[in-house]
């Protein structure tokens, strides 16, 4: 958070936080963006917690006037947001050091970059999180193709340490507000087809698990068709996104069943596989 005398920041990071979530952990997570060697606005949305959050030294707040779902408190956040560029933190993560000022310089230089993303570790010691896969930073490359892609499967997180152009967030829709684990999703969708998502290797976020966690809870087959029309329901109502690809929407249907339902399993299963492998190979 700026101090008296510092320059002014472009940059907000928004962190919607109730329940559980609202003690130690917020408090973590505010500390490793406070330790950051670049300096950020901060704006905690407090979710409609069954006691008002404390005061937090060094950030503002803003409190939901009923428990909302994850996306509609970001997009709440989105409302106060005055910086060009925006983050969008879980109350359960760490930022790791250095990686505001590395997003920020990697963004800042070229307008057509809508996301820049760095990579998440998790467990003790940090390894590399399986998300997003390695490949999909060639295939952003080809900036229409991976929005296609993305479409279909989500390449990229919205959310963490994933800095994005605060007025792009904002055209695009900001996050799905209907569903709980896949708003953003929803959000990559439409950014992907406004400008360039570049993704990193550099670790920036570490990923913990704090009980059950909303990807857990949804993770269902069911329950990610429900996420993949909700992104298709986007992306038809979206005029940035070419005429074209709305016109074989149907089509996308038909591909987003055949990877959730089929390639995404099959693909965990080989994964559970090679890791019981590994794991009983004498070290």
């Amino acid at each position: 958070m700026i101090e008296p005398g510092e320059p002014p920041t472009d940059v907000t990071i928004v962190v919607p936080a109730w329940g559980s979530y609202a003690g130690a952990p917020l408090r973590d997570a505010l500390q490793s963006l406070r330790s950051q060697d670049s300096t950020a606005w901060i704006l905690v949305v407090d979710n409609h917690s069954d006691e008002q959050l404390a005061e937090l030294s060094g950030v503002q707040q803003v409190r939901a006037q009923s428990r909302l779902t994850v996306g509609a408190a970001r997009n709440l956040g989105l409302e106060r947001v005055e910086t060009p560029f925006v983050l969008f933190w879980d109350a359960d993560d760490l930022m790791l050091p250095g990686t505001l000022r590395f997003l920020r310089e990697q963004i800042r230089p070229d307008p057509d970059l809508v996301a820049v993303a760095a990579g998440i570790v998790e467990g003790e010691p940090p390894r590399r999180h399986r998300w997003p896969p390695r490949w999909s930073a060639r295939l952003a490359k080809r900036r229409r193709l991976f929005a296609a892609a993305h479409a279909v499967w989500s390449m990229f997180p919205s959310t963490g340490a994933t800095i994005m152009r605060t007025e792009a967030v904002r055209s695009a829709g900001g996050y799905a507000t209907e569903i709980e684990a896949a708003g953003d999703w929803v959000l990559g969708a439409s950014l992907a087809f406004r400008g360039r998502v570049e993704l990193h290797e550099r670790p920036g976020r570490l990923y913990r698990r704090l009980g059950e966690s909303l990807r857990d809870k949804h993770a269902q087959p069911l329950n990610k068709l429900r996420h993949a029309a909700a992104v298709r329901q986007r992306l038809r109502e979206d005029r940035e996104v070419p005429a074209w690809f709305r016109r074989a929407l149907p089509l996308l249907a038909g591909c987003q069943f055949a990877i959730l339902t089929i390639a995404a399993p099959v693909a965990r299963a080989v994964r559970r596989l090679m890791l019981l492998r590994r794991d009983e190979q004498p070290r």
